[in-house]
């Protein structure tokens, strides 16, 4: 099962705030697909993601996470 969250509506930190809370209720190996706007949370959430040691690919304004 893929989760998803949108963060569009979300400006930086929170953007990761929110996005970090929601990988911490998932289960290792759970996809997360996060939408969000072009710019600073397309930069930093992929960037965080993978800091944090999980799986991150991004197409587009999805940003695909594979929890760790």
């Amino acid at each position: 099962m893929v989760r998803t969250l949108d963060i569009t509506a979300l400006t930086c930190p929170m953007t990761w705030v929110r996005t970090k809370l929601e990988l911490e209720r998932m289960a290792p190996g759970e996809a997360l697909e996060v939408r969000c706007r072009e710019g600073e949370a397309l930069e930093n959430v992929p960037r965080s993601a993978a800091a944090a040691g999980h799986a991150v690919a991004v197409q587009g304004t999805t940003i695909r996470i594979v929890r760790a």
